[in-house]
């Protein structure tokens, strides 16, 4: 699938309001733990969508540049940017495996939840290249990425046993120790669990929560 039919893909899910929901996520809400024990100032989140989180982190005071994919989905988090007048939340378009137009170490704390689900082993090692090095020292980058045993592992087409394939976007459902490793060429990871939600038609979401700093 190209590019363009993959962002053409977003921009039809992020046509419509509030696809996800409103209100901060599980995993926005597990960073105030970190954000309110230490001196950050400026947050970055890769994928935000239509700003779920990046608006709640906003709200609390921090400065907060966030990105997506889509045009439709920082449109709207514009919208709502302008309708709560948050003035230290700055979105915009931009695909998660280019640099981004920041000086080094530039960062206190980078933040993604559920987006690097979308994106194999290698461009990942890309994606955690390009963000260490706009992180300060020590650091902290707070993910969340799905797991196996999620309701999208083994639906739709078979890539491999990692990764399958739904209506042209494939989701990838690595094991810790092979996310691990990918890290580890950038970052120590602190922590790495799992979380279990049943959605209201029964099925079952499933992801790793992964606490890295900056090596």
């Amino acid at each position: 699938m190209t590019d363009k039919n993959k962002i053409q893909y977003w921009e039809g899910l992020y046509s419509k309001d509030y696809f996800f929901g409103s209100g901060p996520t599980k995993l926005a809400k597990l960073a105030d733990s970190f954000l309110n024990n230490k001196s950050i100032n400026k947050i970055l989140e890769i994928g935000c969508g239509q700003g779920r989180d990046a608006t709640y982190f906003s709200q609390s005071g921090y400065n907060v540049e966030a990105f997506d994919i889509s045009e439709n989905a920082i449109k709207f988090v514009n919208h709502i940017k302008q309708i709560l007048n948050l003035t230290n939340l700055n979105a915009f378009v931009h695909d998660a495996e280019k640099p981004l137009p920041y000086e080094p170490e530039h960062f206190d704390f980078v933040y993604s939840n559920l987006a690097l689900q979308f994106f194999d082993l290698q461009s990942l090692d890309t994606i955690f290249k390009n963000t260490v090095q706009l992180m300060k020292k020590n650091s902290l980058f707070l993910f969340s990425t799905k797991k196996k045993g999620d309701k999208y592992y083994q639906f739709g087409k078979k890539i491999n046993d990692d990764a399958f394939e739904h209506q042209g976007i494939t989701r990838y459902f690595f094991d810790s120790d092979v996310l691990q490793e990918t890290l580890s060429n950038y970052f120590e990871v602190v922590q790495i669990d799992s979380n279990t939600h049943t959605n209201l038609d029964s099925s079952v979401s499933v992801w790793w929560k992964i606490l890295a700093k900056k090596a």
